[in-house]
């Protein structure tokens, strides 16, 4: 039963969040209805068409069946229930530390605000030790690797040796060539530099603990208990939720931070909706470098301003 309806609870609290987001605050009704709905359009449309590209890939070359019998395989004897209920504290905990840390290192940092170096680091501290370091060691100890049970899930997120589960770059090139073509007349590119280099690493790793917590780890689970869409509508909806309440507190969150009623609604919006195809990119190629590919170009292309400012933009 909560399969069957899994996709509808899940575009029903979006709705619900999101329209209420939309009735509080006229900046966001400003910024959907007036100048930035074509905004929106600009990255819906190449996340759209990436999408299209990814189902017609997977139908035409995929064995996603058996994908998805492995995947099932590999869940069997895990306790779920309980699994998704540590991911729910972890996410409180990764929340608070990023709030602990922001004031920690405030000290440290500019009268205005932490510095760009220091504020990368509350990010990566934080998402290192709370959706990487811990999930991993709680989900081995509920049968993952340290009862010699589940050891499939890493091998089949990580070690990708099947061609089709590659042809997934394809769509990710489209959609961010897409987008790129679309915005850097409007906002350039960073230019080539030691800081960059060092901001693209940092948030190579941070890409990558979030993909394995939030695709590889959640949605994972979800789709068991919700099916595939229901899955991916809630993952994404915990994704955007999750960075609307730390916008204030993170160096790599693209929201202008208003508020958070209007970060919420933002924050469905963009985050949200790019999670769409991040989800449904893992649900069709079960493969964790691909999403880090595409969330690390979306960095580039969308640099948070704060950080451009750091690295001399």
């Amino acid at each position: 039963m909560v399969r069957r309806w899994g996709l509808a609870g899940g575009l029903a609290l979006a709705a619900v969040l999101l329209g209420g987001a939309l009735f509080a605050h006229p900046v966001l009704r400003g910024d959907v209805f007036g100048d930035g709905a074509v905004l929106f359009l600009i990255t819906w449309l190449p996340m759209l068409i990436g999408g299209v590209m990814a189902w017609g890939l997977v139908q035409a070359f995929g064995r996603r069946d058996e994908l998805d019998r492995r995947i099932a395989a590999a869940m069997g004897g895990h306790p779920m229930s309980r699994e998704l209920s540590w991911m729910v504290i972890l996410l409180g905990c990764f929340i608070a530390s990023m709030v602990l840390l922001s004031w920690i290192f405030a000290v440290y940092g500019e009268e205005t605000g932490i510095a760009p170096d220091l504020a990368m680091s509350v990010s990566l501290v934080s998402r290192l030790l709370f959706l990487f370091a811990l999930p991993l060691l709680i989900m081995d100890r509920s049968g993952l690797t340290v009862d010699g049970k589940g050891t499939a899930m890493p091998a089949i997120a990580l070690k990708v040796a099947e061609l089709w589960r590659w042809l997934g770059l394809i769509p990710v090139v489209a959609a961010v060539g897409l987008i790129g073509y679309l915005i850097t007349p409007h906002i350039g590119l960073p230019s080539p530099s030691l800081a960059l280099y060092a901001l693209l690493v940092a948030f190579t790793v941070i890409a990558t603990c979030e993909e394995i917590f939030f695709r590889g780890m959640m949605q994972t689970r979800l789709e068991q208990f919700m099916g595939r869409w229901g899955g991916i509508v809630m993952t994404s909806v915990v994704f955007a939720l999750t960075y609307a309440i730390i916008q204030p507190y993170d160096a790599v969150s693209q929201l202008p931070g208003y508020d958070l009623m209007h970060d919420t609604g933002l924050a469905l919006l963009t985050y949200g909706a790019a999670s769409l195809l991040y989800g449904y990119l893992w649900a069709c190629f079960r493969n964790t470098w691909i999403n880090v590919l595409m969330r690390v170009a979306m960095f580039v292309l969308l640099l948070p301003p704060d950080l451009r400012i750091g690295i001399g933009q």
